[in-house]
């Protein structure tokens, strides 16, 4: 409720701003239609905007505590023909940085917090984009299957909305779903739509061949059954890729963050020992280089392990 009135309250203050503006943005509409949020460009940017202004506030109160607490930084030149020039301003240089630093920190806040906001559709399709990818094969099994026991496209989609395992899959077909039963289109307008803006190409490409046996009267449990294998042969070829880069990851940080290391904290125990090397740098392998390496390796084969 409160999200919906800010996105309601910002829109009535700022929405004329964009709304003339359709075209400038159009990028920035067809990420929103592939986040499914259900959200107009005009609305999410003055969402953004006024974000963005809340934010400005806070970093100019935040420059004024800085101000007040550290007050104006000294700032030491050599002589030269600069400083005989500025010399006649010295008298100013208190109110010269405490405005350059207002200044920063409302760009900074504001600023960076309108370009994030408009930015953030693209990351939250490329997470949406892997997921559908992820879960696609089982969703075309799970169709091929129910297709295979006669039900009728539209149900075959309609129980594939309702399958929340499925996840971002589901939801794409929740839309092919709305426009046919809601909406009243048929289902090649349905399929059409969701090709045209889901950030999946791999799902756009299965779509577009569904399209074509629907349109064209062909059989489409065939077309699900060979679309199922496909996708076997391709998540076999992913994962054994998968087990490749993984092999070499687990190489990489053997050599790199076991054995180098090992090897590190020995030279330089000796040296420390020969008064060669001082203690502060075997700490700081230890108790920082090492874990730091770590948490970055975990976080990189994270990021590569397929959830399913």
């Amino acid at each position: 409720m409160t999200v919906s009135f800010i996105y309601i309250f910002a829109f009535r203050l700022f929405g004329s701003l964009f709304k003339a503006k359709r075209e400038k943005y159009f990028d920035l509409r067809q990420d929103l239609l592939k986040t499914r949020w259900n959200i107009s460009y005009d609305m999410y940017l003055s969402t953004a905007l006024f974000c963005s202004i809340v934010m400005s506030i806070i970093g100019l109160i935040v420059a004024i505590i800085i101000i007040l607490l550290m007050g104006t930084p000294e700032i030491m030149m050599e002589q030269s023909i600069m400083t005989d020039v500025v010399a006649g301003f010295h008298q100013y240089k208190n109110i010269a940085v405490k405005i350059i630093v207002v200044i920063a920190s409302v760009v900074i806040f504001g600023g960076g917090t309108f370009f994030a906001i408009k930015f953030y559709p693209k990351l939250f399709n490329s997470t949406r984009k892997r997921n559908i990818d992820q879960m696609l094969p089982y969703a075309v099994h799970y169709m091929s299957a129910m297709s295979g026991a006669g039900v009728i496209p539209v149900d075959v989609f309609l129980s594939l909305a309702k399958n929340p395992i499925y996840r971002e899959t589901a939801v794409e077909a929740s839309y092919i779903v709305r426009d046919i039963k809601l909406m009243g289109y048929d289902l090649v307008h349905g399929l059409k739509t969701v090709a045209a803006t889901t950030p999946s190409y791999r799902l756009q490409e299965f779509l577009q061949g569904a399209i074509t046996i629907v349109s064209s009267g062909g059989d489409l449990e065939s077309y699900l059954k060979l679309k199922a294998d496909q996708f076997v042969v391709e998540n076999l070829r992913e994962q054994r890729e998968f087990l490749e880069t993984l092999g070499l990851i687990a190489e990489t940080y053997v050599t790199a963050f076991i054995a180098g290391p090992l090897f590190l904290i020995v030279m330089v125990s000796v040296m420390s020992i020969m008064g060669g090397a001082e203690m502060m740098t075997l700490y700081l392998l230890i108790y920082m280089v090492i874990p730091v390496a770590s948490i970055m390796f975990v976080i990189l084969v994270g990021s590569l392990t397929p959830e399913v």
